[in-house]
């Protein structure tokens, strides 16, 4: 599932099975939300509970937008083992979700 976050149209929400048979859905929305060139996206993955190769390709497809910096807010375990299995853990620049204390 996908969703915009309402209260900031750069965050854009990820949940539940994000694989294949969604990513014609996810596709066209980056395309979207690309057209307007925002100088920072940030995609929340805090309700993630699978990320395929289809998945993956996406989040990299956002990291090599032009013009666009890409934020992975609230990075589940189960996408943090995938990007370190391929190699990508170094390649994307990782935030804490929205409700974690920050360190001071």
């Amino acid at each position: 599932m996908t969703s915009l976050d309402p209260t900031s149209p750069s965050v854009w929400v990820w949940s539940g099975h994000v694989d294949a048979a969604d990513e014609a859905v996810y596709v066209g929305a980056l395309r979207a939300l690309l057209d307007d060139h925002p100088p920072t996206l940030t995609i929340d993955l805090a309700a993630v509970t699978f990320l395929d190769c289809a998945g993956l390709s996406i989040l990299v497809r956002a990291n090599n937008a032009p013009f666009t910096r890409l934020l992975l807010r609230g990075v589940p375990r189960c996408v943090r083992r995938l990007l370190q299995a391929t190699g990508l853990d170094e390649a994307f620049t990782l935030t804490a979700p929205l409700d974690s204390p920050v360190a001071g």
